[in-house]
């Protein structure tokens, strides 16, 4: 309610409607996924069996993340069986190291290596010492684990890291991950691409609430201002990978009611320039996260979802390459053989078509 005096203020891209614009020529999409194991057992998924339904759609990219907390209790079993099989199958992926993986609750920094009274809510989870050391030896202990596995095309380091986010909406702040991708490239050894991401909706009260700045008036205004993506760039080398994680429809509970937030009128054009700024800078601009699952205000919203339907997928992807994105890894694996296991492949059978329409993409190069 305190925002409602500056809407007479906001741009008028909030009132636009949205507008898929080329801006350049596009050939195929490489297509990937990101594939979370604790997902698909909760979903009542074999994490195995899902991990190989999925390589034999061949993706270009299977984005997976070195949960910190699991590994601290049970070890590296699961991630070493899940990139010893990428390597058999010649399927190439992305693994994300530090304290933020990917997927709720965000942050899996398992109990040993919480300072005293824990973690507090708002703030730079990287601001203790004794954290920031620990999460730098499992930096280290992951890297030097799996870097030479040939199938290994990146390294993502956080997950969303200037986005406040989790329970206890926690961030890192730069100075921290610029140490974490010193280490990852000192350790690593062939030389590949770091990937930061960050969480873009395109929606000014969602993504400023998620902002590690909190509410920014110039923006409210027009004004450039900074921004998850600005901030991830400047960490960044030539070469490497500005992650975008893109959902244009967020279901939300405000007084007790289902609320649907969804992305400014012209969020193919916001993309678009993000894209032309990492391009003058000499990065890439990768989609980490395109929406291919509902995101419902209630656990129990998934018989008629209102956040996303197969042909809002295929809507989302169109706009996502007219906007000039050349990779794009789709969010929702687990959902689409979840719902095609009870017999609804209308999700599934859509990620298919769109892989056979983008056969001809080429391979993403794996590391020397």
């Amino acid at each position: 309610m305190l925002l409602l005096p500056f809407l007479a203020l906001a741009p008028l891209h909030l009132f636009i409607p949205a507008t898929a614009k080329a801006h350049g020529v596009v050939g195929p999409v490489q297509v990937g996924i990101s594939f979370n194991p604790h997902r698909a057992a909760n979903m009542g998924l074999d994490y195995r069996k899902a991990f190989t339904q999925l390589e034999a759609m061949h993706f270009r990219v299977i984005r997976l993340s070195a949960y910190w907390d699991q590994i601290d209790q049970e070890g590296y079993d699961q991630l070493d069986w899940l990139m010893n099989e990428a390597q058999r199958a010649g399927q190439p992926v992305v693994l994300a190291v530090g304290m933020k993986g990917l997927g709720w609750p965000e942050f899996y920094v398992p109990a040993s290596a919480l300072p005293p009274g824990g973690l507090v809510q708002g703030e730079d989870a990287a601001s203790d010492a004794s954290l920031r050391d620990a999460t730098l030896a499992f930096v280290y202990e992951t890297v030097t684990r799996y870097r030479d596995h040939s199938t290994l095309i990146s390294w993502q380091v956080e997950n969303e890291p200037f986005n406040r986010a989790g329970p206890q909406r926690l961030w890192i702040d730069a100075a921290f991950l610029r140490d974490e991708i010193a280490s990852v490239r000192a350790l690593d050894g062939h030389h590949r691409p770091v990937i930061v991401n960050a969480f873009s909706h395109f929606n000014l009260l969602l993504d400023q609430a998620s902002a590690r700045q909190g509410f920014d008036l110039r923006q409210w205004l027009g004004f450039e201002a900074d921004s998850a993506e600005r901030d991830g760039l400047s960490v960044l080398n030539k070469g490497d990978v500005l992650g975008l994680d893109v959902y244009t429809a967020i279901g939300y509970r405000f007084l007790g009611q289902d609320q649907m937030s969804h992305a400014d009128g012209d969020w193919p054009d916001r993309l678009a320039r993000v894209r032309e700024l990492v391009k003058r800078q000499g990065k890439q601009a990768w989609i980490t996260e395109a929406q291919a699952e509902p995101w419902e205000s209630g656990p129990n919203s998934d018989v008629n979802p209102k956040s996303t339907s197969p042909q809002a997928i295929r809507s989302l992807f169109v706009n996502l390459k007219d906007a000039g994105f050349s990779t794009i890894l789709f969010w929702g694996s687990e959902y689409w053989l979840w719902r095609a296991e009870r017999g609804d492949s209308r999700w599934i059978d859509t990620i298919k078509a769109i892989l056979r329409d983008e056969a001809k993409a080429p391979s993403i190069m794996m590391a020397a």
